[in-house]
């Protein structure tokens, strides 16, 4: 018998406190009971262990802790193929993300139906799991279904696909113990909790928002928005995921917002509950999402900002019309879309759309990216975006970028003009859209091979396409630069911004860089943008000195090279790349094709009529046999 079996999951359990019912009519708690605790430690002990990823360690305890109910554990088959297809459960109840464990074939051959694993984090045993099903996982199927991109990288399924888990399991969940402090964050509480505090503060409409730091004005603005309409506010703050902004650390900008709140707000009528970070996504599926677990939290409303950009991902419409199908039918929290928010020059203030008089020529609209340069920059935030001590706290808590930047007081006499050719008319007249595919790997691994071979591919399917490589900089445009840490930074700031100019043209842009650092490449894509693309190319450092096309690593083991990647230097995997290549294992004709394929699924490629083969086309050779860079 499983221990799964007999464990608490008091799925009846409606808690008397006047608020909104759980999703589903039951709060369900999955924890192991305190009785039984020493033993099931001591069984976890023999048990077959798997170890969670930052995403499924939030999952389960938001499983357990009651705030994903009316689910008991990953998501079997028929539930997950569900939520991929109708964005329901099989009983209709609508859900709008899968909720998986997912593990690498060779885990999967080993498990066995119905019997207990245990689940970790890292060494520490954090909970038990029955294994109900094991089945293949289609990322490109999930992808499709529940992002709208035939992509198998995207970037909320890449730490799957990075780590080589291809297979999902499903079954009931228990935690080893309900704890108040918990491993999303030290001040996380489960639904119980904040609904427990909601009726002790005697609040009954209770409202729900989510903004990852409220350290800007427009930010305050809407939170006062909210509160205005509510008895007492939920702020969902983000935690863990990519920031999708600049280098700013996020406990400068946590520190931030703790002080606002902290100062300009009632301590009594606001309540800070972190959540994971993919829940803040503008899509429809992530917002109902939101939705429901608000719900099951004791919310009434949430309150949603519509985003300042313009972007179709941005707008709230799909997410409205999906909300609206869900409240007839089980969902019970109250949508309430607020108004774009900016600061107006007319208006001497913060206002929206719906209570600005005054053209666009008076709004001022700083997108949050800049705002983390200036920061980086060593500027201080003027009093229209945030309040003076806050930019005072965020001015101490932020170095200044050494390298390669201007001086404040230079940039206030730099404007930039707006081109009357767009990228997007640009992108028209090409036929597809322009993006930098960013290779990063090992000196050898064969990142400049298998870019020109792309390079070439591209260009003969009638695609504007040009390949920037690290060495053709350095003899010239970066020719000034050494090799030391701040040079090699410096090196890869300017050939961002080469790229980023490319792209602008409606180019895309392959560059080829070690960039060996984690910190360097968010540096980089945060300079491109939205169409940046992490590409690793993987060979073991064996099979690079094995190849060793230059002789480099001949000369780096003499001593002769100081700080070479991979022998006196580190060299940091890329955690989730949004593409990754195996040059050991696959021919070069191949890692090209698998490129091609992968841009043609995200909507990169356009067209793809090919133009006469004007270059002989080479053979097929294993990558291992080419002389590789």
């Amino acid at each position: 018998m499983s221990a799964c079996d007999h464990l608490f999951y008091d799925r009846a359990h409606v808690p008397d406190d006047n608020l909104v019912p759980p999703y589903g009519g039951a709060l369900v708690q999955a924890f192991v009971p305190a009785d039984e605790r020493p033993a099931v430690r001591e069984r976890l002990q023999r048990l077959p262990t798997l170890p969670l990823s930052e995403t499924e360690l939030h999952d389960l305890e938001l499983l357990g802790s009651g705030a994903y109910s009316p689910l008991t554990g990953f998501m079997g088959r028929v539930t997950y193929q569900s939520v991929l297809e109708q964005a329901a459960l099989p009983d209709g109840l609508p859900w709008g993300l899968p909720v998986v464990l997912s593990v690498s074939a060779d885990t999967a051959r080993g498990l066995v139906i119905g019997n207990d694993v245990a689940l970790a984090r890292g060494d520490q045993p954090v909970g038990l799991m029955r294994v109900d099903e094991v089945y293949p996982w289609d990322p490109v199927a999930e992808a499709s279904a529940v992002y709208g991109q035939r992509y198998a990288g995207h970037p909320a399924l890449a730490g799957r696909r990075a780590a080589g888990r291809t297979y999902l399991v499903g079954g009931p969940v228990a935690l080893l113990s309900a704890r108040a402090t918990s491993w999303l964050h030290p001040r996380h509480q489960w639904p119980l909790e904040t609904r427990s505090q909601f009726a002790r503060r005697g609040w009954r409409q209770v409202g729900a928002i989510h903004v990852c730091h409220p350290w800007q004005r427009v930010h305050e603005y809407l939170l006062r928005c909210a509160l205005e309409a509510s008895d007492g506010l939920l702020l969902h703050g983000a935690i863990g995921g990519h920031d999708g902004t600049a280098t700013v650390p996020r406990a400068a900008l946590a520190d931030a917002s703790r002080l606002l709140l902290e100062n300009y707000f009632p301590g009594d009528r606001l309540l800070e509950n972190p959540m994971p970070r993919r829940l803040f996504s503008p899509h429809p599926r992530a917002v109902l999402q939101h939705a429901i677990l608000s719900q099951n939290y004791g919310c009434h409303s949430l309150f949603l900002p519509t985003a300042l950009d313009d972007t179709a991902e941005a707008s709230p419409e799909p997410s409205k019309r999906l909300l609206v199908q869900a409240t007839g039918r089980g969902l019970a929290v109250r949508p309430v879309f607020l108004a774009r928010a900016f600061h107006c020059e007319g208006c001497g203030g913060v206002a929206t759309e719906k209570s600005c008089p005054h053209d666009a020529a008076h709004r001022l609209v700083i997108p949050e990216s800049d705002l983390h340069r200036r920061l980086l920059e060593g500027e201080h935030l003027p009093t229209t975006v945030t309040r003076p001590d806050v930019a005072r706290l965020l001015a101490r808590s932020v170095s200044v970028k050494a390298a390669g930047q201007v001086p404040a007081s230079n940039r206030h006499h730099l404007f930039p003009h707006v081109a009357e050719v767009s990228r997007e008319l640009r992108e028209s007249l090409a036929g597809h859209r322009a993006c930098v595919l960013w290779m990063t790997g090992l000196s050898g691994s064969g990142k400049s091979t298998v870019a020109h071979r792309l390079e070439r591919e591209l260009l003969l399917a009638g695609h504007r396409v040009f390949v920037l490589d690290g060495d053709t900089l350095r003899h010239g445009l970066n020719r000034d630069l050494g090799f030391s840490e701040e040079a090699r930074r410096e090196n890869l700031r300017r050939a961002a911004e080469v790229a980023k100019v490319m792209m602008d043209a409606g180019l895309i842009v392959i560059a080829s860089f070690i960039s060996p650092f984690r910190a360097e490449r968010q540096m980089v894509r945060d300079i491109v943008g939205r169409e940046f693309q992490e590409i690793y190319i993987e060979a073991s450092l064996e099979e690079c000195e094995r190849r060793d096309p230059k002789g480099l690593y001949r000369r780096a083991r003499a001593g002769q090279i100081p700080q070479f990647t991979g022998i006196s230097s580190p060299y940091e995997v890329p955690q989730n790349p949004d593409m990754r290549i195996d040059t050991a294992s696959m021919s070069v004709e191949e890692c090209a094709q698998m490129l091609l394929h992968a841009l043609s699924n995200v909507g990169m490629l356009r067209h793809t009529q090919a133009l006469p083969a004007l270059i002989p086309k080479p053979p097929a050779r294993p990558m291992a046999a080419l002389p590789v860079q």
